[in-house]
């Protein structure tokens, strides 16, 4: 007996609150949020150029035989000082025989450019409803 009271008693508390939830007048509405999202996609371009070398350079020239100079004359039992200074004159010498012709080569090499794509793409949405005057606001996120 206890226990069909108890249910009669849960029924009729289950439909007064129903019925107080339909009385109550609730309007909202759903909006859609969208943000814009780069995309950012790499390309290779082979670019070419012009490049100009100088045939001769006597300052090279100069370093590297002072710099073998130096060491003959080490090996040599000479002055070291002397064989870099004998070194680097015959160096800027030979490097000014070669001429000071340039010379004009075409170089290529490859560089990295990216392409962007901007896409606009799905953020949240917001449910807003006001319940007796009072109005509400809830982010939320639709399952796709």
């Amino acid at each position: 007996m206890k226990t069909k009271v108890l249910a009669l008693a849960t029924g009729a508390a289950v439909m007064w609150s129903t019925m107080a939830i339909a009385d109550s007048s609730v309007r909202g509405s759903v909006k859609d949020y969208f943000h814009d999202v780069v995309y950012l996609e790499p390309y290779y371009v082979e670019v070419c150029g012009e490049e100009t070398k100088m045939k001769g350079n006597v300052v090279e020239g100069a370093v590297w035989g002072a710099i073998f100079g130096s060491i003959l004359g080490d090996v040599l039992n000479i002055d070291r000082t002397a064989g870099a200074v004998v070194g680097g004159v015959i160096g800027a010498k030979t490097e000014e025989n070669k001429g000071t012709v340039n010379t004009t080569s075409v170089v290529c090499q490859t560089e990295v450019r990216q392409n962007r794509t901007t896409r606009e793409e799905y953020s949240h949405s917001t449910v807003s409803f006001s319940i007796d005057g009072n109005v509400y606001e809830v982010n939320f996120i639709k399952e796709k």
